[in-house]
């Protein structure tokens, strides 16, 4: 009975009002068409690349990532069809170790436009292997391949001769060496380029996903068809001029002669071989510089490449005539002196650096002649010269100075006597 009265309660609740509540549904079911309407459900195909956050320092992902390949979404209307550069997605390698193994990574999707809503997107993860990313250097070897029969190849130069090779630590471990593929042909000419080189192990073969910096060498490879040997005069070759008041004095340098090879005519052209440039800009002091060989194409130094060289400088010096004056210092006060104080001529030796000083301001010999006493004397005239400069000649070797005393002071004159009053020396009189 009681499952009977719910019922009926039940009922009599849905149909209460009955028509309000099928207009509520129709109401919503039009504001829902609406909505699908203003907003299209699409999807699109992809590729979208996948792009790297919070990648931890020193770390590289050795893989290649799988790029999203569908995205579906609802934008509004009014955004018509969207494309890749609409959306962006991730993948967040914080919490990924660096140990080179894969680890499946969750992918993040957002829409640039914030009024798109992404309902759902493929794949949802993908592999990322991530290692530590290390340096090493490496030196560079050459290969020159399988030379020609009839050719004597010298020996090459690398520049730079090691190169750095940075990338994951499981290929950089394998790396041994940079190999830089310079063939020789049957032309004879010498290989004088840039080349780029290739990272290789221990088999020779190509380690690939590694960076070399730098990407190229230059490699110089002499090729000789008539090789001969030389021994030449060595010519240190001087670049600018000292400074002003100073000259090169000598050029010492060793060694003297080197030894050269190369074919037969270039050789016979030779009759010394050159130095690379020692600058003497602006010297003035001895140069002292070690510089390789200059010599050309195709010649090479048997033994040693460098020269040791010494430019010596020195002060360029002259004789100059300066006119001078005379001046007594140590004058006693009270006494009188008496000379000829004329200008004379002094004629100094030195670098011209220190004649051009000297000769800025006057000049003034000082005579001596705190020590004299009255009467006449030879003075001798002593120039104060700075070092490094000489007293060449001297017009005037002493100066006649007369010295006087002070003279007397005049005596003071003697004061009056007084004169006798009347009643001085008189005797009293007598009383008559």
């Amino acid at each position: 009975m009681n499952i009977g009265r719910s019922a009926r309660r039940a009922f009599t609740f849905v149909v209460h009002n009955w028509p309000l509540k099928l207009a509520a549904i129709a109401v919503a079911t039009l504001l829902y068409a609406g909505l699908v309407v203003s907003q299209d459900s699409n999807v699109y195909p992809g590729p979208i690349r996948v792009d790297l956050a919070n990648q931890p320092l020193d770390t590289v992902v050795t893989n290649d990532l799988r790029d999203v390949e569908q995205i579906r979404y609802i934008a509004p209307a009014d955004l018509g069809r969207l494309t890749a550069d609409d959306f962006r997605a991730t993948v967040d390698l914080a919490n990924v170790t660096p140990d080179g193994s894969a680890t499946s990574v969750r992918v993040s999707v957002v829409a640039i436009d914030p009024r798109v809503t992404i309902l759902d997107f493929r794949p949802q993860s993908i592999q990322v292997i991530l290692d530590q990313s290390i340096p090493k250097v490496v030196h560079v070897v050459v290969d020159r391949g399988s030379p020609p029969a009839g050719l004597d190849i010298g020996e090459e130069t690398v520049e730079p001769s090691s190169v750095t090779v940075t990338g994951p630590s499981a290929a950089v471990n394998r790396v041994v060496a940079a190999r830089a593929s310079a063939l020789i042909d049957g032309s004879g000419i010498d290989v004088d380029r840039e080349v780029e080189v290739d990272a290789i192990d221990a088999a020779g073969e190509i380690v690939t996903g590694v960076k070399i910096e730098p990407r190229t060498v230059h490699v110089t490879i002499p090729i000789f068809t008539n090789k001969e040997s030389r021994t030449l005069p060595v010519n240190p070759v001087l670049t600018g001029t000292p400074a002003a008041g100073f000259r090169i004095a000598r050029i010492e340098f060793e060694p003297l002669v080197v030894s050269v090879e190369g074919d037969g005519d270039q050789l016979a052209e030779l009759v010394r071989a050159d130095t690379e440039p020692v600058g003497v800009f602006g010297a003035t002091s001895d140069v002292e510089m070690t510089v390789l060989l200059a010599l050309p194409p195709g010649v090479l130094p048997l033994g040693s490449t460098s020269v040791k060289v010494t430019v010596v400088i020195e002060p360029v010096t002259e004789t100059r005539t300066f006119g001078v004056g005379l001046r007594l210092d140590g004058m006693r006060p009270g006494f009188r002196y008496a000379a000829e104080l004329d200008p004379i001529l002094l004629t100094l030796f030195g670098s011209v650096a220190d004649l051009d000083v000297l000769g800025s301001a006057p000049i003034v010999i000082g005579l001596n002649v705190s020590a004299l006493g009255p009467g006449t004397h030879e003075v001798p005239v002593v120039p104060s010269v700075p070092s490094g400069v000489t007293v060449a000649a001297i017009s005037v070797e002493t100066v006649t100075v007369t010295v006087l005393e002070p003279p007397s002071p005049s005596p003071e004159p003697a004061s009056p006597s007084p004169s006798p009053s009347p009643s001085d020396g008189a005797s009293p009189s007598a009383a008559p």
